[in-house]
């Protein structure tokens, strides 16, 4: 998007690497980086004399309260060099400007300035759940910039969430462990956000209910933001394939519960017939095996006169089932609002209901 290499970096190695993470914990320590940002701001020879002393001042006080510690630099590097500032007012207001109006700065030589741009630009992706564009840029911050800057705690908890929400699931719990076990003064919320998520990804096995659902949420996002590219045509192919899977399963458990009565049923008739005794209405033994009916046992067979049926339309089809229904009876809320909402949108305003066409 911003013409930004991206970074290979990978969390899971670190964590593997005690001497690296031991390293990387001694060279972020907060009041370390403060240090060595205002050392930084001495050393600039395009900074006035009276600017360095306001940046100072400011970035030691707002250093001393661990609320407004994470915001010391960021603040410090707007005081200093004002168009910054400039640029991160109208990222904000503007999230279709945010990447040309920061791009300069994550392209500048002050590895401070670049660390800093690279977060603020990848919140707002983040916050316009643009997952694919703001992992290269949590990556740089959490990995190679993590030296200059007080973010790289929560770019680690950002990378952790996009990973998520683009299906890499076990990337995201590798990396949310890793932000807890390597971030414990990041604030409360975000560490309980991370445990639970954690908690979240783990229950998802491929091929059930709450993968659909996962996978659903990515596609009815994407679809959002008019992107049906491969991806997204890829997803909905595989929720296609897990509903029906579980459409099938469910059809199986209503079959064999109906064998079983069927069978008690038998049972208990044949007890009670006298020996001889033939069934009263041939018709009714007639149409149970199909006889001159076009509907075998009496159940309408759709037939798809209009060429292939595509695997939505089948799926929409299997809403008349008794199976389809006791799947959807079954779904959690949460799961039956974004089926809904997310076949209507795969479908182009037909959703998957139980009405007549």
């Amino acid at each position: 998007m911003i013409g930004l290499r991206k970074f290979k970096f990978s969390l899971s190695f670190l964590a593997a690497c005690c001497g690296a993470m031991c390293l990387l914990a001694s060279d972020n320590d907060q009041s370390k980086i403060i240090d060595r940002f205002v050392a930084h701001i001495d050393e600039s020879t395009n900074i006035d004399a009276a600017t360095k002393s306001n940046v100072k001042a400011v970035v030691e006080k707002l250093a001393q309260d661990a609320e407004t510690q994470a915001d010391a630099i960021s603040e410090g590097l707007m005081l200093a060099h004002k168009g910054y500032r400039e640029a991160l007012a109208a990222a904000d207001a503007d999230f279709s400007a945010s990447a040309t109006q920061l791009k300069p700065w994550i392209e500048s030589k002050d590895p401070y300035l670049v660390a800093d741009a690279s977060f603020s630009l990848a919140r707002v992706l983040v916050n316009a759940e643009r997952f694919e564009d703001s992992v290269p840029l949590l990556e740089l911050v959490a990995g190679p910039q993590a030296n200059f800057t007080l973010h790289s705690g929560a770019a680690t908890y950002y990378l952790g969430v996009a990973q998520a929400r683009l299906l890499q699931n076990q990337q995201a719990i590798d990396t949310l462990s890793y932000f807890i076990q390597n971030y414990q003064d990041a604030p409360e919320r975000l560490r309980v956000s991370a445990w639970r998520q954690m908690q979240e990804l783990a229950t998802i096995a491929e091929g059930q209910l709450a993968d659909a659902h996962q996978r659903m949420e990515f596609s009815h996002r994407r679809l959002d933001q008019e992107d049906s590219g491969q991806p997204t045509q890829e997803q909905q192919g595989k929720i296609v394939g897990i509903l029906a899977k579980l459409i099938t399963e469910q059809e199986k458990k209503e079959c064999s519960s109906c064998n079983s009565k069927k069978n008690c049923q038998s049972e208990s008739q044949g007890q009670a017939k006298k020996p001889g005794k033939k069934d009263s209405d041939p018709q009714a033994s007639k149409s149970q095996q199909g006889g001159q009916s076009n509907n075998p046992n009496g159940v309408a067979q759709r037939v798809y006169n209009d060429g292939p049926a595509s695997p939505w339309s089948k799926l929409r089809d299997r809403s008349r089932d008794p199976a389809y229904s006791a799947i959807k009876d079954q779904l959690p809320a949460k799961y039956r609002e974004i089926v809904e909402r997310y076949t209507e949108k795969a479908q182009g305003g037909q959703p998957i209901t139980g009405g007549s066409e």
